[in-house]
Formats: structure tokens, sequence, C-alpha cells
């Protein structure tokens, strides 16, 4: 049985390197949260641009003509 991390099909990725400096940290820190942050701008975007597409779709219309005789 292999390790977390090294089978090539396992999602873990491999821990980062042990670093002292805080700045470092700090850095990876942000960089992840703005990596996560964009994720949330995409997905939020491509409901926004469904919503469009739905909207601009020809539809049928919401009222008909009725005839009283």
């Amino acid at each position: 049985m292999t390790q977390p991390g090294t089978d090539p099909g396992d999602a873990v990725p491999p821990p980062p390197p042990e670093s002292g400096d805080p700045v470092e940290h700090l850095w990876t820190a942000a960089h992840e949260f703005l990596c996560a942050f964009r994720a949330m701008i995409d997905a939020a975007d491509a409901v926004v641009l469904d919503q469009q597409r739905k909207a601009a779709a020809p539809r049928a219309p919401r009222l008909r003509r009725i005839d009283v005789e």
C-alpha cells in the first residue's frame, strides 16, 4: 500500500516545504485566498451568463388572445 500523496492518481498534494519565514507564509495564504476568490467569481460569472442566455432565448408569449363569441 502506498502512502497518501505518493500515488499519481491521488488528489492529495505534497506538503509544502517547511519555512520559518512568516512573510512567505502570509504570501502563500494570500495567494490561496485569491485563487479561491477567483474561482468563486468565475462560478458567479458562469451563472450570470447562463441566466442571460436563457433570458435572450425566444419563448412563447405569456398572454394569449381569447376570442369570446
